[in-house]
């Protein structure tokens, strides 16, 4: 099992939201998750982030380039 970065974690936040994590890489976030709490937070406002965008975009996804914005910012924090 490969132990992920909270960077890697974080680039992986949407997939997982959208259920396209399985195998390896689902428990290797899980497992990542599982102990840190700061990509916990991160997680909780990514998934706070996918609902408000589900409800207001009509195709349900955000615009390429604001969803890149949205990434590099939780990056930084």
């Amino acid at each position: 099992m490969e132990r992920l970065s909270c960077e890697q974690a974080v680039r992986q936040f949407f997939a997982y939201l959208d259920r396209a994590l399985a195998g390896e890489p689902l428990e290797n976030l899980e497992a990542h998750l599982d102990s840190c709490l700061d990509c916990c937070d991160k997680l909780a406002f990514s998934r706070q982030l996918d609902a408000f965008f589900k409800e207001r975009l009509p195709e349900g996804a955000p615009p390429p380039a604001l969803e890149l914005r949205v990434r590099e910012a939780l990056r930084r924090h």
